[in-house]
Order: C-alpha cells, then structure tokens, then sequence
C-alpha cells in the first residue's frame, strides 16, 4: 500500500462499476422513453410506482453496502478465506428479508398508494406497475449482493459485461410487452415492470454461474461450508442494517418528493419523471465513484492506513465534480434531441428542457455530498451515517413541502430542493470527518472483526 491512492487505481475500480451503472440505468431510461411515447398518464405513474419500488429496493441496496465495506475491510487485510462467509450469512439474511418485503407490499402496497396519490388515473397505473414490479424483489437484491461482493474484492470489470446483458434483456422485452410486438401480449406499464424483473433475473443467473465457473472464486471460500455463525451475523447486520436504513430514507425522501410534485399536476409529475430519468443520466459517473470511495476506503482501513481517508475523498470528489459538469455540459448542447428520446409530446419537452437548469445544479451539490458522505459510510461508522441521513432527509421533507404547499414554487424551483440535500449531506460529513476521532475508532474496529475458522 503507497502513501497515497492514484488516480489511476481509482479509475480502475470505478470505471467498470460506472460502466455498468450507465448500463443498469438504462433499464430506467427505456422503460421512460418508451412509455412516454404511451401517453402522460403512463409515464407520471412509472415515476411514482418506480420511485416507490426504488425504496423498498434501496433496503436491500443499503444491505449490500455494509456487505461491501466488510468484504474490502477483509480483503484489505488479506484475510480473503473469511470473505465467502460474509457472502453466505448476507444469503442467510437477504432471502427471507425479501420475501417478507414481498409479502408485506404485496398485501398493502396498493393501500399505500391510493392514501398518497390524488389522481385516480395515475394510481391505477402506478399500481399496476408497482405490483409486478414488487414480484422481482429477491432478484433485484441478489443483483446488488453479487456487485458487493465483486467490488469488494476489487474485481468490478464483470459488473459492465453483465450488466449490459441486462439492459438488453430488458430493452428487447420492453418492445415487445408494451406494445406487444412478435406475437406477445401489449401489456403497457405492466410490460414495463415484468421486462425489469426478467432482466434482473437473467443478470443472478450469470453472476452465479461466473462464480462456479471461475476456481479463482475458491480461495475466498465461496459456497464451501455454509454453517450459520451468530458472531458472524451480528457483525453483519451491525454494519449493514444502519447503511439499508439509511439508503431507505434517502431514497424514500425521493418519493415523498415525487407524492408532493403529483399534487401541482398531472404534467409537472409527467415532467419530473422525465427530469428524475435526465438526473439519474447526469449521476450516472457518481455511482461509480461512490462505490470507489467506500471500497478504498475500507481497504486503506484494513491495510491499517486510515489517514489515507481523506486525501481519497478528496481526489474522488474533484474527479466527480468534473464528471458531472462534461455529463451535463452534452445533455445542455443537445437537449432537444435527448428530450425526444423520451417524449413527441411538446408541451413536456418544452417543459422539461425548462427545468434543465435546476436539474443541472442539484447534481452537482449532490454528487459532492454523496461522495463525503460514502466517506463516513467506508470508514465503518454506519451509525453516523444513518444519522446523517436522518437530519438530512428531515430538512430536505421539509424544505420540499414548505416549496409546494407553502411558497407555491414553479417545477424548475422545486427542483432546487434535492441541492439543498446535497449540501446539508455533505455539511454533516466533513463536519464529523474533521472532528478526527472516527480514526481511532476504525482502526480498532477492523482489529475487532470477528474471525472465521478456515
């Protein structure tokens, strides 16, 4: 381990995670674009069934960040025979967590939605959405597992390659379930949601299948000796249920975002569905680095360099940033023709290209403090970050609500309120990171870890 992490070793293990999330997101982007080429109705309603879907995923997304930043803790530490019980007692936990999750929105989700959503159109169609889409949600969280482990072990060029199978799994099934095309059925927003769980499902079908296939799998202990270890669970869910807490929270603010914008009407929620679709598109280089900071984070920690921290956070930051402004420099220059993938509406792409520039300053706000805040998420102290989180999500809900039902702002002001989330995020992080103590504390952690019989 040098004195310092260079660019080029963050490049090498974002670069790949980023490629994928350009991938993966793009699942989002077809299923927007083709059925804002549908109607408005269909496309207000994907944002509010599909943002809904997105918090109860980000449960399991949380989950396997805490998976993350044990594994490249381990790894780190060169204790890599310990890894595939890490991998198993996160199975041990995910797969029935995920069928209660079923469960409980299977038999309430709809009851949820008709208490939020005003429009009775809209939530028909959300609900219609939101119930298919809620059946893959064990494969959606193996999916996020299989991306911890991988990049945890700082091995991320498999994540491009399958992802991108799965976004042309769901592409190919979103032509031909929503209009029914080749002979299958035109099942519109419900096309939508069912080519998402089909994609997801092929994507656990290949990560599985690379594992058994690669003996170099094997030294990490993989599927060898699947015994439950109480020791190992509780270290588990210690770090990990803070980090799913918090991802809930962030992104189920998100959703009360969107319940808010349905009430100033059907085109403002048609309009910010397509705007939610350009922010992912602009965000889409921060996953990467994000994953990035959180894994070399953790291993710099492991390797027993923790004042490494901040010189990574600092480097990963400035590529961001810049990242960030060329993303939103090309969607500027060639906004009309983006527009139209999505919509040959004009009135919602007059009004989408009209909210751009809101769009464009929150990403970059935001994109600063996420990168801050996976800073304190690598260093283990998840308790923190879900504080964090917390305060964050509670000024943001209320700066959002006091933005519609109060001020009554316009759609491009509204927007502003998710930079104001990114600031108050990355205020908290550096405050806490300045304050230095976190330093001792995770250097005993990784000491603490508890170890593995191999």
């Amino acid at each position: 381990m040098t004195r310092t992490i260079k660019f080029s070793r963050i490049w090498n293990i974002a670069c790949p995670i980023i490629i994928g999330n350009i991938a993966q997101n793009l699942l989002s982007i077809s299923d927007t674009a083709f059925l804002g080429h549908l109607d408005a109705i269909s496309l207000g309603a994907a944002a509010l069934g599909g943002v809904a879907y997105l918090s109860i995923m980000m449960l399991g997304m949380g989950f396997s960040i805490g998976i993350q930043i044990i594994i490249a803790r381990m790894y780190g530490a060169g204790r890599i025979g310990q890894i595939g019980s890490v991998l198993h007692h996160a199975l041990f936990f995910i797969i029935p967590f995920a069928g209660v999750l079923w469960g409980v929105c299977y038999r309430f989700g709809n009851d949820m939605l008709s208490l939020l959503i005003r429009s009775p159109e809209v939530l028909h169609e959300a609900g219609l959405f939101f119930d298919v889409r809620i059946a893959g949600i064990l494969f959606g969280f193996l999916v996020y597992v299989c991306q911890s482990f991988f990049v945890g072990v700082a091995q991320t060029k498999i994540i491009s390659y399958i992802t991108c199978l799965m976004v042309a799994v769901n592409i190919v099934f979103d032509w031909l379930l929503i209009f029914g095309h080749a002979g299958f059925p035109a099942m519109g927003i419900r096309g939508a949601a069912l080519a998402s769980v089909l994609s997801e499902a092929v994507a656990v079908a290949v990560y599985v299948a690379h594992v058994y296939r690669k003996k170099a799998f094997r030294e990490y202990g993989i599927f060898r000796r699947m015994s439950y270890r109480q020791a190992t669970m509780t270290h588990l869910v210690k770090i990990a249920v803070p980090v799913s807490l918090q991802n809930f929270l962030s992104v189920g603010s998100w959703f009360i975002f969107f319940i808010l914008v349905e009430k100033m009407g059907e085109q403002e929620l048609a309009v910010s569905n397509i705007g939610r679709s350009l922010y992912t598109l602009l965000l889409l280089p921060l996953w990467g680095f994000a994953s990035a900071v959180n894994a070399l984070v953790s291993y710099s920690i492991g390797c027993g360099k923790p004042q490494l921290t901040l010189p990574i956070m600092g480097k990963i930051t400035l590529i961001t940033v810049a990242s960030i402004l060329v993303m939103a420099a090309f969607t500027a220059l060639f906004a009309k023709q983006v527009i139209n993938i999505y919509t040959d509406i004009p009135d919602l792409g007059a009004a989408t290209i009209g909210i751009m520039p809101s769009i464009c300053l929150s990403a970059v706000f935001f994109g600063m403090g996420f990168i801050c805040f996976n800073t304190v998420s690598g260093t283990g102290n998840t308790h923190v970050s879900l504080l964090i989180e917390i305060f964050a999500t509670c000024i943001y809900i209320a700066v959002a609500m006091m933005a519609v039902e109060v001020w009554r702002w316009g759609i491009l002001h509204v927007w502003l309120v998710d930079g104001i989330y990114g600031v108050t995020v990355m205020i908290a992080s550096l405050t806490y990171l300045a304050g230095g103590g976190w330093m001792k504390q995770a250097t005993s952690t990784s000491r603490r870890t508890p170890p593995e019989k191999t």
